[in-house]
């Protein structure tokens, strides 16, 4: 699986749940950008959203630890 399309899958569901319910938001910032050819912001908002990802995945793991003795690292 490619870069873009990776990428495309973890902010699709931004932009599809901003244009259901017409919030103004990140996913239509980044789509705004994108036809802007406004490439640092697209950049930024996918470290933001990788940097969101890699964090609850953080406190997941730490809480599966805290919350069932029989898991240890």
């Amino acid at each position: 699986m490619s870069v873009v399309t990776s990428t495309s899958l973890v902010l699709a569901g931004t932009v599809v749940i901003e244009s259901i319910f017409g919030l103004s938001g990140v996913g239509s910032m980044l789509v705004d950008s994108i036809n802007a050819h406004d490439f640092p912001v697209v950049q930024a908002i996918v470290l933001f959203t990788a940097l969101i990802y890699v964090l609850v995945n953080m406190v997941v793991d730490l809480l599966y630890v805290a919350l069932d003795p029989r898991i240890g690292y």
